[in-house]
């Protein structure tokens, strides 16, 4: 005894096709391994740049947006750069971890962190995850005060991430004056 589910999809280049899961008895597959098989074949029919929608979808947006083409808003960019400064501070997590380690190892260790540290190769890494540091958490501030309703709409918004923007150099700039 057979029993077939079948959905249909339409590509993008407007070719139809259905999807046929079928539940079939045990001697050719088991269904779990049979469902796993068809679904494997189907979403790798939606990589490679086709992308599948419903057939019937009203939805008229499109597909597979080129992110380089498009003009982003500041609000787009200050939200990105947090991530970003996010990812990078918990990538210089390690560095930091082993310089607390180093520093505290003893008294020759911590002579030889503050000498490797002050080193005119170092500096501008040191500069960096200040900036880095400082950029986050400015634009995690700015994230709180819209979670209390300041500045939640879209000129609101732009305005939060153009002083964000111009303090996070401003404090560049004073890290790059108090370092060297």
């Amino acid at each position: 005894m057979r029993s077939l589910l079948g959905v249909n999809f339409t590509l993008i280049s407007g070719q139809s096709i259905r999807l046929m899961v079928n539940f079939c008895s045990m001697n050719c597959q088991s269904w779990p391994d049979y469902i796993y098989s068809r679904l494997t074949r189907f979403f790798h029919l939606c990589s490679g740049g086709i992308f599948v929608k419903p057939r019937g979808s009203k939805d008229a947006r499109p597909i597979n947006l080129d992110i380089s083409s498009i003009r982003l808003p500041i609000t787009a960019w200050a939200s990105i750069s947090h991530r970003v400064t996010g990812v990078a501070m918990f990538a210089a997590s390690v560095l930091l971890i082993w310089a607390l380690d180093a520093s505290l190892a003893s008294e020759q260790s911590f002579n030889q962190l503050v000498a490797t540290l002050t080193s005119h190769a170092v500096k501008p890494i040191v500069w960096l995850l200040l900036v880095v540091f400082s950029y986050h958490s400015l634009a995690g501030i700015r994230h709180l005060i819209m979670d209390m309703g300041v500045g939640e709409d879209f000129k609101g918004g732009v305005l939060g991430a153009r002083i964000v923007f111009v303090m996070s150099f401003l404090s560049a700039v004073l890290w790059g004056v108090a370092l060297w």
